[in-house]
């Protein structure tokens, strides 16, 4: 099956799940980020303002707020995706493809742990996107430099499946956050 076929295939069962599994599985979200010594312990994190059935990791922000560290979300730019700093509370503006994003004079943010949103996953650590390519050029841009952040995607338990399709540009996960815990597909050096 090509990539866009596996694309409408998950984004449908996605869509599928009830606003209560999606509730639930948010504040399971939350509760393994917390728990998690490598996730909770990062100096500073970014992810994404969820949209459709995205995995709704807001909860996660709005309890690590109470630790005053430094979080951000994308920005959608010319050049692709950029991290800046926001906190719940802060002004975001309406951005491309449906997404909420920082005001453009927000300052800059290189995290310690990225959280990225996914159609599907597999056990190696390959993940499917929508297909723009902005997440795995932002990663690819953020594994350069010194301190390359930990990529965990966050997705629905039902989201894995067997293997997924690579392509050369494509950027594997380092962990997985689903409503059942975290996993990490390879060692993890912290």
């Amino acid at each position: 099956m090509d990539k866009t076929a596996l694309r409408q295939q998950h984004k449908s069962a996605r869509d599928s799940l009830s606003l209560a599994e999606r509730s639930a599985a948010a504040q399971s979200f939350r509760l393994h980020f917390h728990d998690h010594p490598y996730l909770s312990l990062a100096r500073s994190f970014a992810g994404y303002y969820p949209i459709g059935s995205e995995a709704d990791i807001l909860p996660i922000y709005q309890h690590m707020a109470k630790f005053n560290k430094p979080m951000g979300l994308p920005r959608i730019q010319e050049s692709g995706l950029n991290l800046h700093h926001w906190k719940p509370g802060e002004t975001l503006e309406d951005g491309p493809l449906g997404t909420k994003q920082p005001p453009p004079d927000t300052p800059p943010l290189l995290p310690e742990v990225l959280l990225v949103p996914l159609l599907a996953f597999d056990a190696s650590g390959n993940r499917l996107g929508y297909g723009g390519g902005y997440y795995d050029r932002l990663i690819q841009m953020l594994r350069a430099t010194e301190t390359a952040p930990l990529v965990v995607g966050v997705a629905y338990g039902m989201q894995e499946v067997e293997a997924l399709p690579q392509e050369a540009h494509d950027e594997p996960l380092d962990g997985i956050l689903t409503e059942s815990g975290v996993s990490f597909f390879h060692e993890v050096k912290r």
